[in-house]
C-alpha cells in the first residue's frame, strides 16, 4: 500500500535556511566578532550572564563535557568559551532510532564591558556547569552620592 504525502514546498525552504544559518553562525561570524557590541554567538551552548555591583557571572550548561576538553579564554574584551561534546561509540549492530543530542565542537563568544578584572576572573566546573566569576575593576563598581543640608557631596560604595 502507498501513503500518499502532501508535499508543502516551504518545508525545502525552511530547511535550506536553517542549514545556511548554521554556516553562517559556525563559519563567518567569528571573523566579525570585534565589529559587534552584543553577543557574537556561536553554536551548541546556551548561558546565563548575571550582574552584581562586585561582578559578572557567566553560567554554562556543558553536560557530559570533561572540564579538562573547555577552553577558556579572555582576550580584547571577549570571552570565548569552547570545547567539543564527545560521542560515545556504540555498539556493534547499534543503530539509532531517534538522535536528538548535539555532538561535535561549540564556540560561544560574548563581549564583556571593559570594567572587567580579566586577571581575577575564576572559573568552577560542577555537574555539568561551568561557572565563571568575573570581578568588576574597583573604579567600575557603582557608588551612591548624597547630597547634605550644607550641599556637600558625600559618597558611599554601594
Amino acid at each position: 500500500m502507498t501513503t500518499i504525502t502532501r508535499w508543502n514546498p516551504v518545508n525545502e525552504l525552511m530547511e535550506f535556511r536553517n542549514a545556511m544559518d548554521r554556516v553562517f553562525d559556525e563559519r563567518l561570524r567569528p571573523t566579525f566578532r570585534a565589529a559587534t557590541n552584543e553577543d557574537l554567538g556561536g553554536s551548541g551552548l546556551s548561558m546565563d550572564v548575571t550582574e552584581t555591583n562586585d561582578e559578572f557571572v557567566v553560567t554554562a550548561a556543558v553536560p557530559g563535557v570533561s572540564p579538562d576538553d573547555v577552553n577558556i579564554e579572555i582576550e580584547d574584551d571577549v570571552l570565548t568559551i569552547s570545547g567539543e561534546f564527545k560521542r560515545e561509540d556504540k555498539s556493534q549492530g547499534e543503530q539509532y532510532i531517534r538522535q536528538e543530542l548535539h555532538y561535535g565542537n561549540f564556540e560561544r563568544a560574548l563581549r564583556l564591558p571593559p570594567t572587567i578584572d580579566a586577571e581575577k576572573a575564576d572559573a568552577q566546573f560542577e555537574h555539568g556547569i561551568l561557572r565563571l566569576v568575573l570581578p568588576k575593576r574597583p573604579e567600575a563598581r557603582s557608588r551612591t552620592l548624597k547630597i547634605t543640608p550644607k550641599g556637600v557631596i558625600e559618597a558611599s560604595k554601594s
